[in-house]
């Protein structure tokens, strides 16, 4: 047989809710914390100074990192740490692009690049930026996109 470690009180006596009701309310504010933290971001994404810009979508819950070079491929230029090297119109058709590479080359120290490409940029421009990263000493690489599946 149990003991009952609280007498149980007449509803007419009762001043409000039972702490028992309290404990789906508690649940319900720290998912909903965890939601907002996850969420949230304390950097702006980088965008180009002119134009239209859309990351593409993915399902990857992965965060970013910090510390990296970020390189930005817009339909109208590529930018390098918020820093325009060239319009996309002036890529030449090789895939090592000497504009890029040389800027690559000053911020070689952080060892790591992200690659922000806009949705509408076709494979052939987005192979020649990666091509010049590579060649560049970059050995890791990122490509990042929007979460399609965060609000």
């Amino acid at each position: 047989m149990r003991r009952r470690l609280f007498k149980p009180r007449p509803a007419a006596l009762s001043d409000g809710l039972d702490v028992g009701a309290l404990a789906p309310l508690v649940d319900m504010m720290t998912l909903l914390l965890v939601f907002l933290l996850r969420s949230y971001s304390t950097e702006a994404a980088p965008a180009p100074p002119e134009g239209r810009f859309e990351l593409a979508g993915t399902v990857s819950e992965e965060a970013r990192k910090n510390g990296a070079v970020v390189v930005l491929v817009s339909a109208e230029a590529v930018y390098i740490d918020g820093r325009r090297v060239i319009a996309v119109a002036y890529l030449p058709p090789e895939l090592l692009v000497r504009e890029v590479y040389d800027r690559l080359l000053l911020t070689r120290d952080k060892k790591r690049i992200e690659v922000h490409a806009d949705r509408a940029i076709p494979w052939g421009v987005l192979k020649r930026v990666l091509h010049t990263a590579r060649a560049a000493g970059f050995e890791e690489l990122s490509l990042v996109a929007a979460n399609t599946s965060s609000l």
